[in-house]
């Protein structure tokens, strides 16, 4: 039994490489995406010391932010579809609210 699960390994790897952290080329495209259709609402006084000041207190997980960057794109009709609004949350968490 433990020789049939010896190649499953490198497909373990692979998945988990998958499920880390999101890639700095992820990163940039939610920074662009932030940069187009967010930053209008969200420049000064919404600048990098207003979103670290927020750390942990109206967001306090990853997901909440999510739910947030999905509740402007719905309210505001944004046409993003799961992976523009993963790519700006990953853009805020990596660059401001640091969650694991």
């Amino acid at each position: 039994m433990r020789h049939a699960l010896i190649p499953m390994l490198p497909a373990a790897f692979v998945a988990t490489a998958l499920f880390a952290e999101p890639v700095l080329a992820d990163i940039s495209r939610g920074q662009k995406l932030h940069e187009e259709k967010c930053a209008g609402c969200h420049k000064a006084p919404h600048n990098a010391a207003f979103y670290t000041s927020r750390v942990g207190k109206k967001y306090p997980t990853k997901d909440s932010l999510k739910t947030m960057v999905q509740s402007c794109v719905t309210y505001f009709d944004v046409p993003w579809f799961e992976e523009e609004v993963q790519a700006v949350t990953d853009y805020l968490n990596h660059t401001y609210y640091k969650y694991r």
